[in-house]
């Protein structure tokens, strides 16, 4: 490519390549190294477009997971200069967790969105909020926390909440149940000594509506303290999900991670009711339209290889390459309906279809051998597989601008592009689409090209017959030339000829006599240039005097 010199050309003419256009060289040039295939070079190229590209269309192209860390060095590029939002932080901070490196993660300071009486709450060094309540002085370090609990217990809702932020670390670890329960107290509204009294006596506890009068104190004060009991401070973020409480797009994610790090283990263990109940919860999470990050969603589900979620989010950010593969993946028949549904919004996604039907085709036929009732509309799995292909046929018929050999060539197996030279092709022993499939659109594309040939061959016989015309006139003109031309015998004259001779009589023998000269000049000057460049001049003498132009010399 020649895009290095071009940029090279225009950094030296300032004054005809604006910064802009120089801009959009770098940009060019970096689409077309990602194309290629060369995405480290292609980050390079994109960084330098930092200030004019908008971050959001470079994030988009590098989320994919084998790409995070390629994330992270644009990232990390933009806030270097200055550019960085919250969001990119928070983005960053979530990349480097999930690259294993908690210390890069420690050194970005993010301010939260969450304030408590119009003060933001700052952020520690390690991602996590840090308290903004004064230091209770009223509860002691005891060496029962039994006893600290209880006292803590019995304050009222300000004071209690002081003393959870500066000792709820220690009731955590020794009594992680008690405590989480006067958090989730403090969070939804429901605290208070005399409830909580009641509640350990039997009697009825605090209502709805004393709940909603009541001041919930954020989940973020106290989350800090259950950082060692991952399970006890998924339920408190759970339940504060679910009552509608503060929740900062940190602690949201915290839960999303924590509810898929569950859905994963169950998976492992063959858990299938929590497996179910995780997996509900997480396509909740990722459903709410509460602020959460969705590039920063993406990377949490991509790392737990939620495919669902996946699908969820690239549907939402319209990801529509990896949405394709991961519905290709998924190979369903709700997957295979959003593909068509996909190619009738956009039917240039058709070739790429049709390419991953043929190939899902492809596998079924090498697992197993396919029933004799495996075609278009029969019941099983691999019939409605290729309905699917076939209906997909005929939205590329009814679209009409691709090449019917290029479709011929993906029912084949080959490709899905333009071009087979750089993309994968699938392998011979794949299974071919049964012509049941295609016989539909193989036959309108015969109709199609049989009317074209009759088109084309009356045009032939028409134009073949207007010759034939042409010819009988030309011959009917050439018959008449003899007889015209005995006809106008005698009076052909030619006026021109008969004035240049009058005209060279007129001159008379002066003029004759002044050419001569001339001319024998010329053949003078012509006689000796040729002796001058000639390699042998008797041979020259010789032709010349052939010639008769030595006779007066």
């Amino acid at each position: 490519n020649l895009y290095a010199a071009a940029i090279s050309m225009a950094f030296a003419d300032p004054q005809f390549y604006r910064p802009e256009d120089i801009i959009g060289l770098y940009r060019r040039y970096a689409e077309h190294l990602y194309r290629k295939g060369d995405f480290s070079s292609s980050m390079d190229q994109y960084i330098l477009t930092i200030g004019s590209l908008e971050s959001s269309h470079v994030i988009f192209r590098f989320l994919d997971t084998p790409k995070i860390p390629l994330v992270v060095k644009y990232l990390e590029a933009l806030r270097a200069q200055g550019l960085s939002s919250v969001v990119h932080d928070e983005l960053l901070r979530t990349c480097y967790l999930k690259l294993n490196d908690p210390e890069s993660a420690g050194k970005i300071i993010v301010r939260s969105s969450l304030s408590v009486n119009g003060v933001s709450i700052p952020l520690n060094p390690d991602g996590t909020e840090a308290p903004s309540v004064p230091i209770s002085r009223n509860i002691h370090a005891s060496d029962d926390p039994s006893e600290m609990l209880s006292a803590i217990c019995s304050l009222e809702a300000p004071e209690a909440a002081e003393a959870l932020v500066t000792h709820g670390s220690l009731l955590a670890r020794s009594l992680p149940r008690e405590t989480a329960g006067v958090v989730i107290a403090l969070c939804d509204g429901s605290y208070s000594p005399t409830a909580l009294a009641d509640a350990a006596a039997g009697r009825p506890s605090v209502t709805d509506s004393q709940k909603d009068d009541a001041y919930k104190y954020p989940i973020s004060l106290f989350s800090n303290a259950f950082q060692e009991n991952p399970k006890l401070l998924r339920l408190i973020l759970s339940h504060c999900r679910r009552n509608n409480c503060a929740l900062t797009p940190m602690l949201r994610r915290t839960l999303l991670e924590l509810t898929l790090d569950e859905w994963s283990s169950a998976k492992r263990t063959g858990d299938s009711h929590v497996e179910r109940t995780r997996h509900m919860e997480a396509m909740m999470m990722l459903s709410d339209h509460h602020d959460m990050g969705d590039y920063e969603a993406l990377v949490i589900v991509q790392a737990a290889e939620f495919s669902d979620g996946e699908m969820l989010l690239y549907e939402r950010l319209n990801m529509v390459p990896m949405l394709l593969e991961q519905y290709a993946a998924s190979g369903t028949e709700r997957a295979r309906r959003q593909m068509l549904a996909m190619c009738e919004r956009d039917p240039e996604l058709c070739p790429e279809v049709l390419a991953h039907f043929v190939k899902m085709y492809g596998e079924r036929a090498d697992k197993e051998p396919l029933a004799e009732d495996a075609s278009v509309n029969s019941d099983s799995d691999v019939g409605g597989l290729l309905t699917d292909i076939h209906e997909a046929l005929m939205l590329i018929r009814d679209h009409g601008e691709l090449p019917p050999v290029r479709i011929l060539r993906i029912l084949s197996g080959e490709t899905h592009g333009q071009f087979s030279a750089d993309i994968k092709s699938l392998s011979a022993n794949q299974g071919s689409v049964p012509l049941s499939a295609a016989i539909d659109y193989v036959g309108s594309v015969l109709d199609d090209s049989s009317n074209k040939i009759d088109q084309l061959q009356n045009k032939v016989e028409e134009y073949s017959r207007l010759c034939n015309d042409m010819e009988l006139e030309i011959n009917a003109l050439l018959c008449l030339e003899p007889a015209t031309k005995k006809k106008n015998v005698g009076h052909n004259v030619d006026i021109d000829d008969i004035y240049s001779r009058l005209l060279g009589l007129s001159e008379g023998p002066q003029q004759a006599q002044r050419d001569s000269v001339e001319r024998q000049e010329m053949k003078k000057e012509e006689f000796w240039r040729e002796m001058e460049h000639s390699e042998d001049p008797f041979e020259t003498i010789c032709f010349f005097i052939s010639k008769g132009y030595l006779e007066n010399a």
